[in-house]
């Protein structure tokens, strides 16, 4: 084995890295770079020159973190039965070295020993969640493509101050060609529709370690690559330094060894000393602050046992004068907020174990994980230990599987795994000592479930800022009327009255992706309360109802007269005096000192600038300007330096990527710009975000900038950021693999609201229509509310609906544009590539590209896809809602029925037609609308029961406008929209089965009863109580919110609520006037009005049905002819009508009028002058008839009678000469053919015979 001497430089870096307690990072570029570990690993522990116990003391272990396979066994059986085997075969490996003792070591590879004889975590990276809050020596990272920015930052958080971070990457020819490298995360990033991946966060990741001022570049052999050239100009200038104090330290430590280094405390380390010394004789805080680490940490758990002292003397002090005193005094809140790593978590477990040994009873836990508990349950532990307290004897732990929780929120028999890390849940303290007999328990409650915290003294909330503030601000409202304690004492404020104790604890800038909503919206309202105090209408509400009314002797008592004297005195009091911020219900705290290692490191500020998790200490600072630093770190309300346009002078533009994610200074200060307002803007960024924004294919980046955003700018010529909008480019997938996929009820990854459209509606053709989904919408949070947001969306909107006009021309695209830049960049840096493999790897100078795409272009200049919608996915809240559909003109298209475990949020998906560049028209639009407006309805009083009842009235606003409000969204423009209103129709019958908009009354009985109608009008009428017409609400409700009322029918805001609260979602009075905010007779008569209004349409329906039943129709038409017929009838009696008629029959005969008929002699009356009667007529005259009877004899019964005809013969028309010839030829033919049958049948008798 060969020799090689080590460059001095990389035991310079260890040798300050140490000294300084910072960090030091190395990026090994070569296929042998795992066998460099243990070399390194042995170099770092001389230079550290600690004894053994020091390093046990110091836990001075490795973690190795992989994607799936080593390339070796960590078994160390398997190991060495592998040796054996080498050594039969020859293949093992001889070291040169000294006989002796040692000869067996020495013929063991190097990488064996650092294997059996090292401390190993071995972790893959889907399992990297389960190493935090360990601390490490040395971290590798094995597997470079299969790295993430997540895992990146949480395993990097593990090393120790004076430890070292190893990433191992494969052997390539140049560093450039780590900018192509396909990574395994780029799989889900890939879509059927989008283009190809471009690794851009790579090229970034590559040259910000050039940056970094702790990090070397090498191969594997340890020699520096280039790259490093700022690190080893500081390294060479500390080389001269580092030996001449290490020549120092080796006269000042004899007995040490050469090469020690010598650490000094720094300032606050000493005051901590101090602290520590100054509190060890205290009872209950002195033990708890010698766990503390740094001197923020001491200080925070000092606050934190402070607020639970106060509650303490409070509690003992209620019935002392002075209870007044410490009730204005008692801190109810407490905030703590740090960075990654600064030992919050710690500082919030000893705190807890402080509150138990002060003698709280009921103490409550939450976070959005039990996961992010681990390391508070853990010093929970640790200061419950120091406290003198004994497991088992003293307390019982209660973990995550396996246990009888009573909360409900496990499962018994739910066992720790891969995917559910064992963790501490609940600490059970038995009954004696400081609880004074009774049981004390620590539990953990997820947020979600605010009935749980019923009852709890103290809560505690960690990472806070991954909760929503509704939830947040539930649990910490009053803890009034729940028993015991909670009861308030009349005639004056007890402890129900009061606030809980709550301390909060989150996460500002990590890993995590915590957002700044906890800073920015919840601790600014405590902190504004805190500043003013209460107001004036509270503090006078609170002293009244403090003087209580003698029994008799109302009037000499004069108690109103004392009454509003207090009110106007606390009154006064309040607008004049204010607030103390000192001793208020809020105190804030911020630890910035990192536990692991020093402040400043410059590991920690190169990930910080790579993930852009401390943006607001970059350049996002630039664009604030703070009115009142003096108050606290979290500043005042954010001021933009260019001010408040106008939202309508503003404009939308589109951010090139390439140019964005370039490294440039001016690219990432903007860079840091944008991923800082997203973290303002309540949204849960995480580092793999930043990742999916650079290199996802189908993610486009748009920002809002004022009217002066060409012209000017800031120091670094950048303008203020008012808003930004992220979307990606969905759909447009092939009817195969619809098909395909929907067959096996799977998906593919991307395309979410094209998949989730498909799945729920069974409509295969809404997959093959291409749309952009709008991933996120972040505005400044200087003027969030006055219209910016809905301004880029109206831009937005226009853009991809084709309406921006592109007045330059055709422009070249971005992808020659940065291909034309690349080549030129290649062109450069190969100008001196070398045949030799490694010779470009040991002499290029990575630096950024210098040829850029323009950063920011307008719309007008960007090409527009043709696309088909625009949507967008959320948790739905009542906010939320009315932006998107009030004035971003969406439709609810889906709303996911299990709603969020975090955030107790459903997920919907809002979707509005783009008609213009649509290729087919927009029908499935309002027939998908009005189908999911229906499924809501019928699960308002099952899945979404808990929702807000005005939330539930929006989401069924739009239905019930009816038909008319669909055709008006359907229609586009004025000349198509009555094709396109029959068309929509069409598919809204198919959808939502309704033929008519107008009720009937054949469906009206189908729903109510003759009964049930007379019971409404009772109630209407207040004739009888609301329960007797409760089980009606249900179809009423439905009738109302389906548009069966007609077009006209309207019932104001607060009747729909209460018509959708008590008949949708099965909510009782009491509960929708809590609700509402609404008192109780109010809640009742508005009911009683909205009742009476449909009880009014209902009996107009049925009477208006009723009168066309009588006369309607054809029997309508029939009646008005008989009538007009009836107009010329004379006023008679029936007998004189009679009498007439007779007498003009009588008349008639007399004359003797005759009819001639064509008949001789014939008699016929003149009324009878019908053809088909005058057929059958008796022919003849009288005396006729009567000489035929004589003839025939009277005694004569049977027999015909007959008379000769009188009828006059007409002579026959003589035939034409050719005529009478014909028939004399056919006569005579007849008299032949009948002579020749005859003389036939003679010859066939004669032959019969």
């Amino acid at each position: 084995m060969v020799r090689k001497k080590l460059d001095e430089r990389i035991r310079t870096l260890f040798r300050h890295s140490i000294q300084s307690n910072t960090r030091s990072l190395l990026l090994l570029v070569g296929d042998h770079g795992k066998d460099q570990v243990p070399n390194l690993y042995q170099i770092l522990h001389r230079t550290a020159n600690m004894s053994k116990s020091e390093r046990i003391a110091q836990s001075n272990s490795v973690l190795w973190c992989y994607k799936k396979e080593l390339g070796f066994s960590t078994h160390k059986k398997k190991r060495m039965e592998k040796l054996k085997r080498d050594k039969k075969r020859g293949l093992a490996k001889q070291l040169q070295g000294k006989e002796g003792a040692a000869s067996q070591l020495e013929r063991m590879d190097n990488f064996e020993l650092f294997l059996s004889n090292t401390d190993i975590t071995w972790c893959y990276y889907k399992d990297s969640h389960r190493v935090l809050g360990t601390t490490h020596s040395i971290l590798v990272l094995q597997d470079f493509e299969a790295l993430t920015p997540n895992i990146m930052a949480r395993t990097i958080e593990t090393v120790q101050g004076g430890g070292l971070v190893i990433f191992l990457l494969r052997t390539v020819k140049s560093l450039r060609q780590l900018y192509a490298m396909s990574m395994d995360v780029h799989s889900r990033y890939r879509t059927e529709s989008s283009g190809d991946v471009v690794p851009r966060f790579n090229e970034r990741f590559i040259l910000s370690l050039a940056g970094c001022a702790n990090c070397l570049v090498c191969d594997d052999e340890l020699n520096i690559l280039p790259l490093s050239r700022k690190t080893l100009g500081r390294l060479s200038k500390m080389d001269g330094v580092g030996n001449d104090d290490g020549e120092d330290e080796q006269d000042d430590h004899r007995g040490g060894g050469g090469g020690g280094v010598v650490t000094t405390k720094t300032e606050e380390d000493v005051q901590l000393e101090q602290l520590k010394q100054t509190l060890q004789d205290t009872p209950h805080v002195g033990k708890l602050v010698e766990l503390t680490k740094t001197l923020d940490q001491a200080r925070a758990v000092l606050t934190f046992l402070e607020a639970c002292a106060d509650r303490d003397k409070k509690k003992k002090n209620a019935a002392s004068p002075l209870a007044d005193v410490l009730k204005s005094n008692t801190t109810t809140t407490v905030s703590l907020t740090a960075a990654r790593g600064r030992g919050k978590s710690a500082a919030l477990g000893l705190c807890l174990a402080g509150a138990v040994s002060f003698g709280f009873h009921s103490i409550v836990v939450t976070a959005p994980e039990p996961e992010n508990l681990v390391s508070v349950f853990q010093f929970l532990v640790e200061g419950l230990k120091a406290l003198k307290y004994q497991e088992h004897y003293d307390y019982t732990l209660g973990y995550n599987y396996g246990l009888d929780s009573n909360d409900g929120s496990y499962k018994q028999g739910e066992k720790a795994g891969r995917d559910n890390t064992k963790c501490i849940v609940s600490v059970s303290i038995h009954g004696g000592g400081k609880g004074g007999g009774q049981r004390q328990t620590v539990r953990y409650v997820r947020p979600r479930d605010v009935d749980k915290f019923v009852g709890a003294e103290l809560v505690a909330v960690d990472e806070a800022a991954a909760i929503p503030l509704p939830i947040v601000r539930k649990l910490m409202q009053l803890n009034a009327g729940h028993g015991g304690k909670g009861k308030s004492m009349s005639g004056g404020s007890g402890e129900g009255d009061e606030r809980r104790l709550t301390f909060l604890s989150s996460t500002i800038n990590g890993y995590e992706g915590t957002g700044r909503a906890l800073s920015l919206k919840l601790i600014k309202e405590l902190r504004d309360s805190n500043t003013k105090g209460r107001s004036g209408v509270d503090a006078a509400k609170a002293a009244g109802a403090e003087i209580v009314g003698a029994a008799s002797n109302k009037g000499e008592a004069k108690v109103h007269e004392k009454r509003w004297a207090a009110e106007a005195a606390a009154a006064k009091a309040v607008t004049s005096g204010g607030g103390s911020t000192s001793g208020g219900p809020l105190k804030e705290l911020d630890l910035s000192h990192p536990i692991r290692y020093a402040r400043g490191d410059p590991v920690e500020a190169w990930l910080n600038n790579l993930l852009c998790l401390d943006c607001e200490s970059f350049d996002y600072n630039n664009t604030l300007g703070y009115g009142n630093k003096s108050n606290s770190n979290n500043s005042s309300a954010a001021e933009l330096k260019g001010g408040a346009p106008a939202p309508a002078e503003c404009e939308l533009y589109a951010v090139n990527r390439d140019a964005l994610f370039s490294y440039h200074r001016l690219s990432e200060s903007f860079l840091q710009k944008l991923w800082g307002l997203y973290t303002s803007a309540h949204y849960k960024n995480t580092p793999n975000d930043l990742q999916m924004l650079s290199d996802a294919p189908a993610h486009n980046v748009f920002v809002l900038l004022g009217p002066t955003a060409e012209s000017e700018g800031d120091d670094d010529g950048l303008p203020d950021i008012l808003a930004i909008v992220q979307t990606s480019i969905e759909g447009k997938l092939s009817q195969k693999t619809i098909q395909a996929q929907l067959a096996r009820g799977h998906r593919s990854a991307g395309d979410l609201i094209p998949w989730t459209m498909s799945q729920q509606f069974g409509d295969k053709n809404f997959a093959q229509l291409s749309g952009a989904r709008v991933v996120r919408v972040a505005v400044h949070p200087a003027v969030q509310g006055m219209g910016y947001g809905g301004r880029a969306m109206e831009l937005l909107f226009r853009y991809y609906n084709g309406e921006m006009v592109n007045l330059s021309g055709e422009l070249m695209s971005d992808d020659e544009g940065e291909g034309s830049s690349d080549d030129e960049t290649e062109s450069e840096s190969g100008s001196d590539e070398e045949p030799a493999s490694n010779a470009l790897l040991h002499k290029e100078a990575l630096k950024p590209r210098k040829k850029l795409p323009p950063l920011l272009l307008p719309l007008s200049a960007v090409p527009t896809p043709k696309l088909d919608w625009l949507g967008t996915s959320f948790g739905l809240t009542p906010s939320l809602h009315n932006f998107w559909h009030r004035k971003v003109g969406m439709t609810m298209m889906y709303l996911r029925q299990t709603a969020n475990e975090l955030t107790g949020e459903h997920s919907a998906i809002m979707i509005r037609a783009l008609p213009r560049r649509s290729g087919w028209d927009d029908a499935w639009l309002p027939a998908f609308g009005v189908d999911a407006r229906r499924r809501i309805g019928r699960l308002l009083g099952g899945s979404f029961r808990s929702m807000e009842v005005s939330l539930a009235v929006s989401l069924l606003g739009d239905v019930v406008g009816g038909f008319g409000s669909w055709m008006k969204n359907a229609g586009g423009d004025d000349g198509d929209e009555n094709n396109m209103d029959k068309t929509a129709l069409q598919e809204v019958k198919k959808r939502s089965g309704t033929q008519s908009s107008t009720l009937t009354s054949t469906e009206l009985h189908y729903h109510l009863t003759p009964h049930d109608l007379q019971r409404l009008e009772l109630y209407s009428r207040n004739l009888c109580d609301h329960h007797l017409v409760s089980d009606l609400i249900p179809s009423l409700s439905q009738l109302y919110f389906t548009s069966r009322m007609g077009p006209g029918f309207r019932l104001s805001s607060v009747q729909a609520a209460l018509l959708c609260g008590m008949g949708l979602q099965n909510k009782s009075v009491e509960d929708l006037t809590i609700e509402l905010g609404l008192p109780v007779n109010q809640v009742l008569a508005m009911f009683n009005k909205a009742v009476k209004k449909m009880s009014l349409a209902f009996h107009n329906l049925l009477v208006e049905e009723e009168g066309r039943g009588l006369l309607g129709g054809d029997a309508l038409k029939k009646a008005e002819s008989k009538a007009q017929k009836m107009r010329d009838v004379v006023g008679q009696t029936l007998e004189e009508d009679t009498a007439e008629g007779a007498t003009k029959a009588m008349e008639q005969l007399t004359k003797g009028q005759v009819l001639n008929s064509g008949v001789t002699g014939t008699r016929i009356a003149p009324e009878i002058s019908d053809p088909e009667i005058m057929k059958y007529a008796l022919k003849g005259t009288d005396e006729e008839w009567a000489t035929a009877l004589k003839e025939k004899g009277d005694g004569v019964d049977e027999g015909t009678i007959q008379i000769k005809s009188t009828q006059l013969k007409t002579p026959k028309k003589r035939k034409a000469d050719g005529d009478a010839l014909e028939s004399a030829m056919k006569n005579e033919k007849a008299m032949k053919s009948g002579k020749k049958d005859k003389s036939s049948k003679k010859k066939s008798k004669r032959k019969s015979h």
